[in-house]
């Protein structure tokens, strides 16, 4: 929630996604939460590749669809959760300036691990 709002200005209140600590207790209508306003992508790279290499777009190709998801949408921010490599990452990154990722601290890995990262990801991803 703090890296959604400091980066994606995205906060439960201004997208409408009602939050109980219980959660018996929330009752929410389907369809009635905004989301924040950045688009989610997950971008699956690394061994998944070659299982899977029709289904992975190259970057390019991921960078175009990502530009056309933005367009379509009106939104100037796009969250990435991708385990790629140190360069695909850079390529990415040089492609699409306005991504953003999470990418955690020392303290934070070590404290999370790459688990706890992965669950922040998919957090993030869930609130656009």
């Amino acid at each position: 929630d703090e890296f959604r709002s400091k980066y994606l200005n995205s906060t439960d209140e201004a997208d409408r996604i009602p939050f109980e600590e219980d959660w018996t207790k929330m009752k929410v209508t389907l369809g009635s939460s905004l989301g924040g306003p950045y688009l989610a992508v997950h971008l699956r790279r690394k061994d998944f590749i070659w299982g899977h290499r029709e289904d992975v777009p190259s970057l390019d190709g991921a960078v175009k669809k990502i530009r056309s998801l933005m367009k379509t949408h009106q939104l100037d921010k796009v969250f990435v959760a991708t385990d790629a490599i140190r360069t695909e990452h850079e390529t990415l990154k040089k492609l699409l300036p306005e991504m953003l990722r999470f990418e955690p601290t020392w303290e934070e890995l070590e404290l999370y691990r790459d688990g706890g990262v992965a669950i922040i990801d998919q957090w993030i991803c869930a609130h656009a």
